[in-house]
């Protein structure tokens, strides 16, 4: 299915029709960059692309977003066979295997230890004792769904008249251990089964509520870092305000100076992960750190938040779509072809002969 001819790459971008109202900005915005430099992209959604799998056009590279494998739950099709059955030999700009693994925050943080990169101390059990073993010795920790993206399900957990107390913003809840099943909420009661993971909190440690360390987000593009962010809050009332995410409150300025050591960890998770464009999350006190929090991508299960765009200070050279688009267009064009040594020695001699006028 994908072309020979390279001089103006075709690019399909896949995502579900659920997620168009969530999608249709980047999709919009990352079609413009590729068409700033001679590119094409186009949107196909997994939906029509099953429906109609004869009428699909011919292209070079696929750029995966959310998306769900049509059918009901029992009868779907694996995503990853689904779309290799759908778009043959056809490249993707991220593959399956980074974007399961920075879906996945319990197999990040495995490859990124394995690679020496420094996170912050965690824990994965599932027994609820070592729960309570790890939120004391730490005081305050996030408790994280292992599978998830902006912050989504993630709790702070603290010890209070020894039991362990969670704040997801709206409400406090006494968490309390179950066997197998689904997260389930009886009154106050929070019924979290098993495995647990768990991350200690980065903050400035006190008396009362802990203040959050800086929260740094590295834009990865082709091994570069083209720009950073903060994210930030303007009070801290209660302890979930610790988790600083954007989809939670929070809110994002851009970064001109960023440390070397900052810049060269982003990069070195990045490449532990196989990274070439996303983002990488980074923490820091006076005291400790930096160390890496989580690394994000644009896939089937979810996208890099693009909300920093709305904010005053947005220019062009904060577009991440635009400069995704631009790397991926250059890793799509064929270099010119090699001339043999011999001809280029020849062509030399030429070029130095003298001219007739």
């Amino acid at each position: 299915m994908a072309h020979s001819e390279h001089s103006n790459p075709r690019i399909a971008c896949l995502y579900g029709a659920p997620f168009e109202p969530f999608v249709g900005d980047i999709i919009r915005d990352l079609s413009a960059g590729v068409f700033a430099v001679g590119g094409h992209m186009f949107p196909v959604t997994i939906e029509n692309a099953c429906a109609h799998p004869g009428g699909l056009p011919e292209v070079d590279a696929l750029y995966v977003l959310p998306f769900d494998s049509p059918g009901t739950r029992a009868a779907r099709e694996d995503e990853e066979a689904l779309v290799g059955r759908l778009f043959p030999r056809v490249p993707l700009v991220t593959p399956f295997a980074v974007q399961n693994l920075c879906w996945d925050k319990v197999a990040t943080q495995e490859r990124l230890l394995k690679q020496g990169v420094p996170m912050p101390a965690a824990i994965v059990t599932d027994d609820f004792a070592e729960v309570k073993s790890f939120v004391r010795e730490h005081r305050f920790a996030i408790l994280k769904e292992p599978k998830s993206c902006g912050g989504a399900g993630h709790l702070v957990a603290w010890i209070e008249d020894g039991r362990v107390v969670g704040d997801c913003g709206s409400h406090q809840y006494r968490i309390e251990p179950r066997r197998g099943g689904r997260i389930e909420l009886d009154g106050d009661r929070l019924h979290y089964p098993g495995p647990y993971y768990l991350q200690r909190l980065i903050a400035h440690q006190g008396r009362g509520m802990p203040l959050p360390g800086q929260v740094l987000r590295a834009y990865i593009v082709d091994k570069e870092v083209p720009f950073w962010t903060e994210r930030y809050r303007e009070n801290y009332r209660r302890p979930s305000d610790l988790i600083i995410n954007a989809g939670l409150g929070a809110r994002y300025r851009f970064l001109h100076n960023v440390s070397h050591e900052a810049k060269m960890l982003a990069l070195r998770a990045a490449e532990a992960l196989g990274m070439t464009s996303g983002v990488i999350d980074l923490i820091r006190t006076p005291g400790a750190g930096p160390y890496v929090l989580e690394a994000d991508v644009d896939s089937r299960h979810m996208v890099v938040d693009r909300s920093f765009k709305r904010i005053p200070e947005y220019r062009d050279f904060f577009d991440f779509d635009d400069h995704v688009a631009r790397a991926v267009m250059r890793g799509l064009r064929q270099p010119p072809p090699e001339i043999p040594r011999a001809e280029r020695t020849a062509r030399r001699h030429k070029d130095r002969a003298p001219r007739r006028l």
